[in-house]
């Protein structure tokens, strides 16, 4: 029973973009709930959609709609305009949701995703076809799934109403006001607690339900949850004491309490504590060009016998990230590349223009090959040498900018003049090197530069390397020239969790336990090629350290946005989020060691005030809601 009710779940997984009409509707347009609920295949196909596309996977790929990678110091260019107004500091409640057909107005769409949890909950026990094995565990998948789109609405709204029954569509939320931090955060806790204790899966079989959450997905998101709440922008933040419901319930809490920092960390141990979960290291006597791969796969491969760091991720989210990340030409504009350029997987439309251009700023911050800080930028460009020889990474001739810098670098970034790691099949394409490998090239005509590429542009000279698999050619063939490249997006993964511990433990206690914090951090530093950190420091030069890790470590997974506003760092003078942001003058230079080409231009103008900590609700869903307060500041 319990394999085909397996089989079940993976074809209505594989149909919901096409098949799945009657889901779109109402309960209360529809005959009976009863008769959904009366079919196992029906029930399977109303469970499954918990985990649809329609709610889970937009903020998790690269689509010019979501702001977590567009809106923060990672990128440079930003497509659509509703986006642009959160980065430029223009948000207000009703302009910055997008377009209908994307569903980008968070607050409705994930209490759409919490009420068919609900309707789930309240009718799962009338399908006597499922057996009580299977219906506890999708019970407490369900509980698990509420909790999360809970806690998803939380992190970008701040304190919100608690829904544990179902009502129609148009009244998410109705005649009911935000609880407090507290009681949100006890709330979504005791859930997971309860998920997990009843019915949660330890593991899955990979094959049929890959992307299904399990006990360790539970408990690391709990880990993330617990680590943010203990940050500053929610603990004791004295910017938000007047933020209280209409009978004055004070939401946000006004007492700085350091217990919460242990919460963390023990939360974030007991995963590590999980044998199932490990680091995906390189060989001890690994290459650099192993190291770079290596670093690679963490983000790109899946699977019992493959990956054993990437604790829950959606198995089929980043068809855009190879869009936005791949230089333009390698695409073009609704098409594909000429058959000559074997190199990525080619897309039908819009294909990969490289748009998702990334800020020099974020570039320069990866450490250089002996892991100490890069040199300022100011240095770089000051004198505009180029190396005389090709080193790890790069072809001779490389901006020395982009020399000897650490394999995360060249695992992440698309940059002038990088090498790419293996070799095209047609070596007489002019973008490769004497060898056949494939070079990058994005001055002015080359390959992704404005002189050349249609549509869409590259606008900073760099695009996002990390997370496309390890050979991403097409190899000609018909059927692989004109589909999408899908890859997992690591929803969290354990190397994220050891930097948890780390914040965690620096944060509760400070140097008395620096040698652990130390420990879990330099295995994130060794397992990149570059040496540990040795020595005694302060607990603000711990800080100074994690933060700047976790920056590098985890760029463009979708957490920047979230860390930075959690460290209530984003706004102010030197608020992190607060500047403009530069990359190479794509407008000029005739050859990719052309001095004018790397010349260091304003590309985007990042602004953020306090209030974009939080986003604000729709007017129009605080009139229909009379109990709802806005967020403050707007």
């Amino acid at each position: 029973m319990k394999k085909n009710i397996v089989y079940l779940m993976l074809a209505s997984l594989l149909l919901f973009t096409g098949c799945a009409n009657y889901l779109d509707q109402d309960p209360e347009d529809l005959n009976s709930m009863d008769k959904i609920f009366s079919s196992k295949i029906e029930t399977t196909k109303w469970y499954n959609r918990i985990y649809s596309d329609d709610f889970m996977v937009q903020e998790m790929h690269y689509s010019g709609q979501i702001p977590y990678f567009w809106c923060t110091d990672e990128s440079a260019y930003i497509l659509e305009s509703h986006v642009r107004n959160i980065a430029e500091g223009k948000m207000s409640p009703d302009n910055y949701y997008g377009y209908t057909g994307y569903n980008l107005y968070f607050f409705v769409r994930y209490y759409q995703a919490i009420r068919h949890c609900n309707l789930f909950l309240e009718n799962v026990d009338k399908c006597a076809e499922l057996g009580e094995i299977d219906r506890r565990t999708m019970r407490a998948e369900a509980r698990f799934m509420r909790a999360y789109y809970h806690y998803l609405l939380l992190r970008l709204y701040g304190p919100i109403p608690i829904v544990e029954t179902s009502r129609s569509a148009d009244q998410i939320g109705a005649s009911q006001a935000r609880n407090t931090l507290g009681e949100c955060v006890r709330w979504i806790n005791g859930e997971i607690d309860w998920a997990c204790e009843n019915g949660m899966p330890a593991a899955r079989d990979e094959k049929f339900t890959l992307g299904l959450p399990t006990i360790g997905a539970a408990r690391a998101i709990q880990s993330r949850m617990l680590l943010m709440v203990a940050s500053p922008l929610f603990n004791g933040n004295s910017a938000y004491k007047n933020w209280t419901n209409h009978d004055g319930t004070v939401l946000m809490p006004q007492t700085y309490d350091k217990e919460l920092w242990k919460d963390a960390a023990d939360a974030a141990k007991t995963v590590i504590d999980m044998t199932e979960y490990q680091l995906l290291k390189p060989a001890a006597d690994a290459t650099f060009d192993e190291i770079v791969d290596n670093l690679r796969a963490v983000t790109t491969t899946w699977g019992a016998g493959k990956n054993t760091e990437i604790i829950w991720g959606h198995p089929n989210s980043v068809q855009w990230y190879g869009m936005c990340a791949l230089p333009a030409r390698w695409y073009g504009w609704g098409g594909a590349p000429s058959p000559e350029i074997v190199l990525v997987v080619r897309a039908v439309w819009a294909a990969g223009t490289g748009r998702y251009s990334l800020a020099i700023g974020m570039i320069n911050d990866f450490f250089m090959a002996d892991g100490s800080p890069s040199r300022p930028l100011e240095e770089w460009f000051a004198s505009k040498k180029f190396s005389a020889e090709a080193g790890n990474g790069t072809i001779a001739n490389t901006f020395w900018m982009f020399v000897d810098r650490e394999p995360r670098f060249y695992a992440s970034v698309h940059f002038p003049n990088q090498r790419l790691s293996y070799a095209y099949e047609n070596k007489t394409d002019s973008y490769q090197d004497a060898d056949g490998y494939g070079v990058v090239d994005f001055w002015y005509s080359g390959l992704s530069g404005n002189g050349s590429t249609p549509g869409d542009k590259n606008t900073s000279g760099f695009s996002v390397r990390k997370n496309l698999p390890l050979d991403y050619r097409s190899n000609k063939q018909t059927s692989e020239a004109t589909r999408m490249l899908n890859v997992p997006f690591p929803i969290i993964r354990l190397g994220e969790v050891y930097l948890n511990y780390a914040e965690a433990l620096n944060e509760y206690y400070g140097t008395s336990r620096q040698d652990e914090a130390l420990y879990y951090l330099n295995e994130i530093r060794t397992r990149a090629g570059i040496p540990a950190y040795e020595g005694t420091y302060s607990q603000d030069e711990m800080r100074g350290m994690i933060r700047h890790e976790r920056k590098i470590e985890l760029a463009w997974e979708c957490n920047r946005y979230f860390d930075v506003r959690r460290w209530f760092t984003a706004h102010g003078p030197d608020g992190e989020f607060n500047h403009d942001e530069y990359g190479l003058d794509m407008s000029r230079g005739t050859g990719a060691t052309d001095p004018a080409f790397f010349t260091l231009t304003k590309v985007a103008n990042k602004r953020f005030d306090i209030q974009h900590y939080f986003l604000p609700i729709k007017s129009s869903e605080i009139m229909l809601n009379t109990q709802l307060v806005q967020a403050p500041y707007y």
